[in-house]
């Protein structure tokens, strides 16, 4: 089955500064937050918002990543939006009319650019095995939100496209037996086994066109965490 109708629970966002990264998220989406780690140092969210059928989570990386030539080759679209909207850091908005933030947003797709639609379409209905409901259109089911992938050179701004500031996260009951099944079906991980830590085991791999994905199954500590019970609602399909 490989990853067929299994959940997207995350998106993770990289952000140089927490505080500017925090307001726009907070008080221009109103995004509500579900977890805070006042450890920064740590690389599973030190901040967790409610984004409808996902985590949204933020993690601090250097200024370095974030130069003004580049912005990312993910939008996320949330229900209703038609409007791009990029913030500071070059992550990419797609919100609906009105007066932002007079409701919490959520994001109904994730979007990703790709230079060669071809080997794309093929990796996302191929190897990890995702549904493409129209195969005359580029989208792809997950438990969760689809991925539609668009084809274009550039990112949403027209800036040159980056992947290293933000990671898509799909959820295994069985990290093992996933890994085994996307291996078989052709799938090369970054990294040669799975690790560990408390909040669970993950693995990562990318896409052919350069976007990042990390498995991730869950453990116990994670599902009682301040970000526990969304994220079980999310498991259980609500």
């Amino acid at each position: 089955m490989t990853l067929r109708d299994r959940p997207l629970l995350y998106v993770f966002l990289e952000a140089p500064d927490l505080a500017a990264q925090r307001a726009f998220l907070e008080h221009r989406l109103g995004l509500p937050v579900i977890e805070t780690d006042h450890d920064r140092s740590h690389r599973h969210g030190v901040v967790k918002y409610d984004a409808g059928s996902l985590i949204l989570s933020l993690n601090l990386s250097p200024a370095s990543r974030f130069g003004a030539s580049g912005s990312d080759g993910l939008t996320l679209a949330c229900a209703g939006g038609t409007a791009l909207t990029t913030d500071p850091h070059g992550h990419h908005f797609l919100l609906g009319p009105g007066r932002l933030g007079d409701r919490p947003p959520t994001v109904a797709e994730l979007r990703l650019r790709v230079t060669g639609p071809a080997a794309s379409i093929a990796f996302y209905r191929d190897v990890l095995g995702l549904r493409q409901p129209d195969p005359a259109a580029p989208a792809f089911a997950t438990g969760t939100v689809p991925i539609v992938l668009e084809p274009a050179p550039l990112a949403a701004d027209g800036r040159r496209i980056r992947h290293d500031t933000y990671l898509l996260v799909f959820h295994t009951p069985d990290i093992d037996r996933s890994t085994a099944e996307l291996a078989a079906a052709g799938l090369r991980f970054t990294g040669r086994s799975v690790g560990s830590k408390d909040i669970g085991r993950t693995i990562r791999f990318t896409d052919p066109a350069g976007h990042r994905f990390c498995l991730y199954e869950p453990s116990d500590r994670a599902l009682t965490d301040d970000s526990g019970p969304t994220l079980r609602k999310i498991l259980a399909g609500r």
